[in-house]
């Protein structure tokens, strides 16, 4: 097609005018004083989008040790016990105990979920059941992880049996009213709601127990217990005292399997979760796991609607799988093991800390070595308290661009704990953390511990073996629904 005169000269005349601009510019500009070099601007390496408060040292310090506190308890092999927990969930999920029994210690570290219910019952009934297990003479040290692992077992069937005690036995011709009356003629109504919530909500739990020189490790879940020792040398070594109880562990994943029919083995793991929902492979709680199956659609769906709505929008997904429960226990992986001259430190973390030292794969021993080598240097890094030391190192630990995926060395820990600290919602960049560090003295050294700026030091409470459990089995058969509801 022929290009038009008029269109021709007009652009000719724009070129000739442009290069005349241009010209006259250049020779203009071209007279000009050379610039300076502009100053860099100190702007970060990655660009990260997501939205923080830069906060001062102090501010930091002040946030990381206002979980952390210290306890003293008069037992062999143990200097000093330290503990801190720093929250991302709102209410905090996690919980810890501290107490001793006949001369020895019993400590624990509680990873809750759906909400803090659960983990709050087992932090304060757990050492109870374990205690009156233990409370018996002579015990093997096969007898004693027998013991332990009865207690795990019995706390746990008792939270669940308190739950069915509040419905009809016979579930076959019941409706939604059945359901909601049978909640409403309970005669503690708050009682009640407790009875529901800490059966729904779930927990890990992992204990240590340390009598003489011995200590007993106890997991059911995925928290992680790990002893530090240092060799003649001067060597640090990490290393874990009793396997997780994790759908990611192969070993762990094949055992859960196994439990049930071969046409179910396609669906019970996916993705590392138990129905591709939850991650762990052993916990307290989580009754929507365990039920008979008569339970998922003639209980649940009529539970009251704050305590439901925590798991309704995936039930679908647990009922279309759901065919020979249990697919959670809580029996504990046992593990006893004998003092020796070396030992320095007994760490029990939630999975909170593990994720931030293992960077590929939080169920790897590679953060059990870390957290070791963060120990040898305690007390040459400003903290006084092992467990807010563990806290503020962690958090550092090539955390700098986790979230871009870049892993590179820390350059500035103010700027990047401010990340850590503030970022919302805050769970969707880290997870609870509690720790604690049992300092022992294994070589009877005889030095004090220094506990200053260590937190407020607590005092540790002796457990009662005679307390009652939460639910006695000889009532069983006097239930209030063992009359005209148990018709239904």
């Amino acid at each position: 097609m022929s290009i038009p005169l008029r269109t021709a000269l007009a652009t000719a005349a724009g070129f000739g005018a442009f290069g005349s601009a241009g010209s006259y510019y250049y020779l203009k500009s071209s007279h000009k004083e050379p610039l300076s070099t502009p100053v860099k601007e100190d702007v970060p390496k990655y660009h990260d989008q997501h939205a923080f408060q830069l906060l001062s040292k102090d501010e930091i310090s002040k946030r990381l040790r206002s979980g952390q506190f210290a306890t003293k308890p008069q037992i062999n092999h143990v200097k000093a016990v330290y503990t801190n927990r720093l929250p991302s969930n709102n209410p905090v999920e996690d919980n810890y105990s501290i107490n001793t029994f006949q001369q020895g210690l019993i400590a624990g570290v509680y990873d809750g979920h759906i909400g803090p219910e659960c983990s709050k019952l087992i932090k304060d009934q757990l050492p109870i059941y374990m205690a009156r297990e233990l409370n018996k003479s002579s015990l093997s040290e096969k007898e004693t992880e027998q013991a332990i692992s009865t207690a795990f077992v019995e706390l746990d069937q008792d939270i669940q049996q308190r739950f069915y005690n509040l419905f009809p036995k016979n579930l076959k011709k019941t409706n939604e009213e059945d359901i909601k009356a049978a909640i409403a003629r309970q005669p503690d109504q708050k009682a009640t709601q407790a009875i529901i919530d800490e059966a729904i909500n779930g927990s890990c739990a992992l204990t240590v127990y340390l009598k003489d020189d011995v200590v007993y490790s106890s997991n059911t879940g995925d928290s992680r217990v790990v002893i530090v020792s240092q060799d003649e040398e001067g060597n640090w070594k990490g290393r874990r005292l009793v396997e997780e109880e994790s759908p990611a562990r192969p070993e762990w994943k094949a055992h859960m399997i196994a439990q049930h029919p071969p046409n179910e083995s396609d669906v019970i793991v996916k993705r590392n979760r138990i129905f591709g929902l939850i991650a762990v492979g052993g916990s307290f709680g989580d009754i929507m796991y365990k039920v008979p199956v008569e339970y998922q659609m003639k209980v649940f769906p009529y539970l009251p609607y704050d305590t439901y709505k925590r798991f309704a929008r995936y039930h679908h997904r647990i009922v279309v799988n759901y065919r020979t429960p249990p697919y959670l226990e809580s029996k504990p992986l046992v593990s006893r093991h004998k003092l020796q001259k070396g030992d320095r430190f007994i760490i029990l973390g939630t999975d909170g800390l593990w994720d931030e030292l293992s960077w590929d794969d939080c169920r790897s021993r590679e953060g059990d070595q870390v957290a070791a080598e963060i120990m040898s240097r305690w007390k040459t890094q400003g903290e006084m308290n092992p467990a807010t030391h563990l806290t503020r190192q962690a958090l550092l630990y090539d955390a700098v661009y986790k979230n871009v995926k870049v892993k590179e060395p820390v350059e500035n820990e103010e700027l990047e704990l401010s990340k850590r600290l503030t970022r919302q919602p805050s769970r969707s960049f880290r997870d609870d953390i509690t720790i604690t560090v049992i300092e022992l003295d294994v070589d009877q050294n005889d030095t004090e511990p220094v506990l200053t700026e260590v937190g407020p030091i607590q005092q540790v409470e002796e457990l009662d073996a005679s307390v009652p459990r939460l639910f006695d089995p000889k009532k069983q058969n006097q239930s209030w629904f063992s009359g005209s509801w148990s018709k239904l």
